[in-house]
């Protein structure tokens, strides 16, 4: 036995433990926490998608899987596109299940379809990894990922720039918990989600490199330039009005700090490099799929000008905690008629006039930034802008409806950056006031509402609405400083949508149903054959998606492959139906030679043909899926396809 030299000191390992994880874990909370959460929803391969939706089923009455509240029906274009294409790609691990009719999807799904697009795209890239991983967390993996930036992003963009941590807390919260996140599965969350990240992240790498850490402040510009790559890839009626708060304040913050103007613009400039030249290679590599969507009819040509909406829609955000009860009236829908806080800039107002700002100089630049794109906002959904708005440049492709759907969320930023400088007055006067002027327009707002889109919306629910408005702000200006006035508020804010999205586990009968399972094998076939299907039925369209089985009937997403819709349209006779984006390519079968397409909707064209017209002009066409029976020469019947609780035939196409 040997004995420790008398020399060396006691050593209690628990302890040194302890002070280590107390050390390194405690600063680190604020990281770490929503990491953890994201890990263990993607281990279950939890989200809150609406793939579970009863024209996803194989059998309605009896559906596979695990789902608490049913699925937002009214948000199609995420269970019927969106995430089909995310799962086609798990089941491909490529984009070779694309539409011929339609030019590659990918950068409006925000998948990889080239090297510079894998980068930028970086989750979608691990979409790949399916035939590794279950396709479940791979799948929540990807839904996650915006939300987890945004709760990483915004509160560490706040202390670095108004030296909140809290108030940026509450930001990220009410984003996430805002109407207009729920009822437009998270497309808000997604853009300032990466933006948030992207300026947080930059920010980082120049104080690295201020203090001399070359490494990490380099590759650090190097992520913020991918991370704001993706600003322009998704929906962008809502970035433009979201994305570019976060970085134009971003901006003034470092202009206007203390210190030399060289290092300063060498900062801004070295960030903002980073963010053309990821960008610009992203674009280039698009290209093709862009200048088709830039040119067609429909959103292409597109140009809108400011003007007044409805001030219930404005502020409704208040009223909307009755929209799953209530619905809406036959002119709008619950996804339209979603908003933000936009109450906040009443508040926000009544604050300012009672006190100044407080706060550092370029804090002040930063939130004088944000206040004042957001005002602009809210003229844009306010005031007429007569043909003036036609002139200018990106802000023409938002309509003053997605301007009254988004402006709250500026409100919600700019509010939370001005409440970290508030100081309490000594008398509630203002805090009376904030809160009676919060609560009249919530109320003013519900009524409008009730009169025009939510004709079932009582009124002692818009009378309810107004009175938690006006305590919540109430609390909100007289208690800053207490950690359960955030609370509160987040409760509220959470409880306000949450049954506006279901939560499941796993991927629904799109995985798990014996008919998926058979598109699986179908579609890895068709892809190994260069065949091609086609169906009467949306439905069954968004099966074919998520399976990774080619199609003519789909989504055509950004624009038309022109070359190819020209097979059944020679000459371009009809190219007004389907020159356009964001549209449905559906058939309806017939026994008529002719082929003829029109365009029942903005977002729908319809071919209407008999399948062997189509075969004739589309030779790869080899099966054709019908909800009724068909009787056409070329074809010869192969299988029953049961979908949404419907026997649908199968026929090989010859």
């Amino acid at each position: 036995m040997t004995s420790r030299p008398a020399h060396a000191p006691d050593v209690d390992v628990p302890a040194s433990r302890a002070a280590l994880a107390k050390a390194w874990v405690a600063p680190r909370l604020h990281l770490l926490v929503p990491v953890a959460v994201y890990l263990l929803l993607v281990l279950f391969g939890i989200t809150t998608s609406s793939i579970g939706v009863s024209s996803l089923r194989q059998d309605p009455q009896h559906p596979t899987g695990i789902q608490v509240l049913p699925a937002s029906s009214v948000r199609s274009d995420e269970y019927n596109t969106e995430s089909p294409l995310w799962l086609g790609r798990i089941a491909t691990g490529t984009g070779d299940a694309n539409n011929p009719l339609s030019v590659s999807p990918d950068f409006f799904a925000q998948l990889p379809d080239g090297p510079v697009s894998a980068v930028v795209f970086f989750e979608g890239s691990l979409l790949s990894l399916g035939p590794w991983l279950p396709d479940a967390m791979l799948f929540a993996a990807k839904w996650w990922l915006p939300t987890l930036l945004l709760a990483l992003g915004v509160p560490v963009w706040f202390r670095r720039v108004t030296g909140s941590l809290r108030w940026g807390y509450l930001c990220a919260f009410l984003i996430f918990f805002s109407p207009a996140s729920a009822w437009w599965s998270w497309r808000p969350v997604n853009t300032l989600g990466f933006v948030f990240a992207a300026c947080a992240t930059g920010l980082w790498a120049l104080e690295e490199l201020e203090r001399g850490r070359r490494v990490p402040g380099v590759l650090g510009i190097l992520a913020a330039g991918i991370l704001l790559a993706r600003f322009p890839s998704y929906y962008q009626p809502l970035a433009i009005i979201v994305g570019f708060p976060p970085v134009l304040a971003t901006v003034a913050f470092l202009l206007t700090r203390p210190g030399r103007w060289r290092p300063k613009l060498l900062g801004v400039g070295a960030l903002a490099l980073s963010a053309a030249l990821w960008t610009g290679a992203l674009l280039l590599e698009a290209l093709p799929a862009l200048s088709a969507g830039l040119h067609t009819v429909y959103p292409g040509a597109r140009s809108e000008s400011g003007a007044a909406d409805s001030l219930g829609h404005v502020f409704g955000a208040t009223n909307l905690a009755w929209l799953v009860n209530t619905g809406t009236g036959p002119s709008t829908n619950a996804t339209e008629i979603s908003t933000s806080f936009t109450v906040l800039f009443v508040v926000l107002a009544v604050l300012l006039a009672a006190q100044p700002w407080r706060g550092t100089r370029s804090g002040g630049a930063a939130f004088w930034t944000v206040a004042g794109i957001g005002a602009f906002w809210l003229t844009w959904c306010t005031v007429s802008w007569s043909h003036f708005g036609d002139y200018l440049p990106l802000i023409r492709w938002v309509p003053s409806g997605r301007a009254s759907n988004a402006v709250g969320f500026i409100a919600v930023i700019a509010f939370c950056m001005f409440m970290t400088q508030w100081r309490r007055p000594a008398r509630p006067v203002v805090a009376l006031v904030a809160a009676v002027a919060a609560g009249w327009v919530s109320a003013y707002a519900g009524s409008t509402l009730q009169q025009q889109y939510l004709p079932n919306l009582v009124t002692r629910q818009v009378w309810a609405a107004a009175l938690i408005t006006a305590a919540v702000v109430a609390l909100l200006v007289w208690h800053p400083r207490k950690l359960s006035t955030i609370v509160v508020t987040v409760l509220v804010a959470a409880i306000s949508v949450a049954f506006a999205n279901p939560v499941l586990v796993g991927l629904g009968d799109l995985r798990d149903s014996a008919t998926a399972k058979k598109m699986l094998a179908a579609g890895a076939a068709a892809r190994h054959d260069g065949t091609l299907w086609a169906s009467d039925s949306q439905a069954v369209d968004a099966l074919f998606l998520a399976t990774g089985t080619p199609a003519l009937s789909s989504r055509q997403q950004i624009g038309p492959a022109t070359a190819e819709w020209q097979l059944l349209d020679p000459g371009g006779a009809h190219s007004g139906a389907w020159n356009r984006g964001g549209t449905y390519i559906e058939f309806a079968w017939t026994d008529a030679t002719q082929l003829s397409i029109n365009n029942p909707t903005a977002d729908v064209v319809v071919v209407s043909a008999s399948p062997c017209t189509v075969k004739k002009d589309i030779p790869a066409l080899g099966y054709v899926v019908s909800s009724s029976p068909l009787a056409a020469p070329c074809l010869t019947k192969v299988d029953q396809l049961q979908w949404s609780g419907v026997e649908y035939t199968v026929y090989r196409a010859q």
